[in-house]
């Protein structure tokens, strides 16, 4: 047996044991050096003899790197074990020879998958003398089907896994397969659905619809529709299917149909519907004006009282700022609107349930209305996405309350003429006694005139206060001092507190800030309040009377009395209309002065303990 000799650029180690027994033919090497798939010859205990070049571009080793090395080093562990079963049964004769997929590691790291084949070669005798492997790269092929495998797990788990039903039919509308959602929504089994057509699930009406989108989907066209179908217990569901045709080398081989169960969301949404239509039929039947604004102060929502009240309707107003429009503001003063903390924005920007009794609207025709409004947060999962406006026409209500104040005006005047009538009557004797002394001649005239002109300018004074309490005024607010006013009332009330041996001290805080207010209803509200105290002082007394700050923002007034005090059921109803403890009261004093003090966002407190006496706290803002 010769050597193999050939092609040089095959560099081998030869082993001459095994060598010795080849042949040296040239035909040999050349077919094996020049082969296009990777072959090798193997001893017989597994060891490379001899390589050619593809098999060392294959797996990245030069054949001085694999020669005489046992082919178990590149080989992937988890194929070693078959490979050597299998060269162990050929050698042993159970087989000529065999074939296995096997993967070599590349020198860089990564697998090569090939196809292996090996066969035997014996002497004459019969006798093993080596191996002959062939490798064939199929690397490329083995990625291509791993993709395809991976592509039909996922198809398989998005049939499997998917909430929808999703199922296939052949070319003439029968099905073929079904996923498990299929079974689950419409609760027929496989062996009830597989080889027959949908139409004996769907409600008769929708059968030519149905046929339709068959024909679509053979056509190549996708279909949509909401479907009725009949559930195996007997009751309707609705699906939103689509069908999709299956196109297959240019051609329509079959159809998808995909649905999903839309039933529960179709009832909500006439669930939705009803109680759009109910809160409609409610807003509506409100005699109050309700709107509503967005995020932006567009308006969304606008009930018919609104528009009654208003004009306007809720075609003009959507998208709109309602509230530019009703008070008839620029967008300069809406701005400022924002940083003066009107109601409507602080309920925006707060989350606050804000009231404004003092607002005026203004119609579509221009007319202006006084209105009360209350500004309410839209909220949608905690956070504020607009705001509700309930606002009244109060324009009725405002005659009566003036009328109610100008009714208790008069009872006020009433009860303090006697006292002022005492007042008046002690200068005029002052002043005719010296009318009739100067009559006689007297001297040191000067004196005289100067305690007269006393006289009359007191008297000038209290008919004065009287005048403005007693005469109608135009609600006008303006900066005014709480000092004066206080002083005023006292003045018009310190006869009849003497007449009572009531003496009142005072208690005035220096360069406090004045109180945007009406000057006369306050003093309506003092008067009342004060009055209060003294007849509840039957056996005379002190008032302690204190003006004091309360805070950066606010002023307080607070009136004590020495009387006997209110029980607590008495405390509990003050305030209500027509409710008295006295013989001759209305029982409208306190309601209308606690109503003057709401218009002045102010806040009045009544503290009564039985035999304890009371006091009254009465809290305003300060004109900033």
């Amino acid at each position: 047996m010769a050597e193999f000799t050939g092609n040089p650029t095959y560099r081998r180690k030869m082993i001459p044991a095994e060598l010795g027994l080849l042949t040296s033919e040239d035909l040999f090497h050349h077919s094996f050096g020049c082969a296009a798939i990777g072959m090798a010859l193997v001893s017989l205990d597994g060891r490379f003899l001899m390589v050619n070049t593809t098999l060392c571009n294959l797996i990245g080793f030069t054949d001085d790197e694999l020669v005489g090395r046992h082919y178990g080093e590149f080989s992937y562990p988890d194929d070693l074990e078959i490979d050597l079963q299998l060269q162990k049964q050929t050698l042993l004769g159970d087989r000529r020879s065999f074939q296995l997929e096997k993967r070599y590691v590349h020198q860089d790291g990564s697998l090569i998958w090939g196809i292996l084949s090996v066969s035997l070669v014996r002497d004459l005798e019969g006798a093993p003398l080596y191996f002959v492997s062939q490798f064939q790269d199929i690397t490329e092929r083995k990625r291509i089907e791993q993709k395809l495998e991976e592509s039909r797990l996922r198809y398989l788990s998005l049939l499997k896994h998917n909430p929808d039903i999703i199922c296939t039919l052949d070319e003439t509308g029968k099905l073929v397969t079904i996923n498990p959602a299929t079974r689950r929504i419409t609760g027929y089994t496989k062996q009830e659905l597989i080889g027959k057509t949908l139409l004996p699930i769907v409600m008769p009406e929708q059968w030519q619809q149905v046929k339709n989108m068959f024909f679509q989907a053979q056509q190549g066209l996708i279909g949509h529709a909401e479907i009725q179908v009949i559930h195996k217990q007997g009751h309707l569901l609705i699906l939103e299917v689509s069908v999709v045709p299956m196109i297959i080398h240019n051609q329509a081989s079959g159809i998808y149909v995909i649905a999903k169960d839309i039933t529960k969301r179709k009832r909500n949404e006439v669930m939705i519907d009803e109680l759009h239509t109910k809160n409609q039929l409610i807003l509506n039947a409100v005699s109050d004006g309700i709107f509503g604004i967005d995020e932006q102060l567009g308006t969304i929502f606008w009930n018919e009282a609104a528009k009654r009240l208003t004009g306007y309707t809720y075609d003009e107003m959507v998208g709109k700022n309602p509230f530019l429009i009703l008070t008839q503001a620029c967008e300069a003063e809406q701005s400022m609107g924002l940083t003066s903390q009107l109601p409507l924005y602080r309920s925006m920007l707060e989350g606050a349930h804000d009231y404004d009794s003092n607002e005026i609207f203004y119609k579509k025709n221009g007319d202006p209305f006084p209105v009360e409004y209350m500004s309410s947060p839209i909220y949608d999962h905690g956070r504020i996405v607009g705001v509700v406006i309930t606002f009244k026409d109060i324009k009725e209500r405002q005659k009566t309350e003036e009328m109610l104040r100008k009714s208790d005006k008069l009872s006020v005047v009433g009860q303090i003429a006697a006292g002022v009538a005492h007042e008046i009557r002690n200068p005029l004797t002052s002043l005719k006694g010296f009318t009739q002394f100067l009559q006689s001649g007297a001297v040191n005239k000067k004196e005289y005139y100067e305690i007269m002109l006393s006289e009359l300018n007191r008297i000038e004074l209290i008919i004065t206060e009287m005048l403005v309490l007693a005469k109608p005024q135009m609600v006008n607010f303006q900066p005014k001092s709480l000092e004066m006013i206080l002083n005023s009332v006292v003045i018009l009330l310190e006869t009849q507190a003497n007449m009572s041996n009531i003496q009142f001290t005072m208690g005035i805080q220096e360069d406090l800030a004045r109180v945007l207010c009406e000057e006369n209803q306050l003093k309506q509200s003092f008067i009342n309040l004060i009055k209060n105290a003294m007849e509840a002082m039957q056996d005379g007394g002190q008032i302690d009377i204190v003006l004091r700050a309360e805070g950066s923002r606010h002023v307080q007034i607070v009136i004590k009395d020495q009387g006997e005090g209110m029980p607590e059921d008495v405390l509990a109803r003050l305030g209500e209309p027509f409710y008295t403890t006295k013989d001759k009261g209305t029982g409208l004093g306190i309601m209308i002065t606690n109503k003057i003090i709401e218009d002045h966002n102010g806040h009045l407190l009544v503290e009564s303990k039985e035999g304890e006496g009371t006091v009254v706290s009465v809290t305003l803002p300060v004109h900033q």
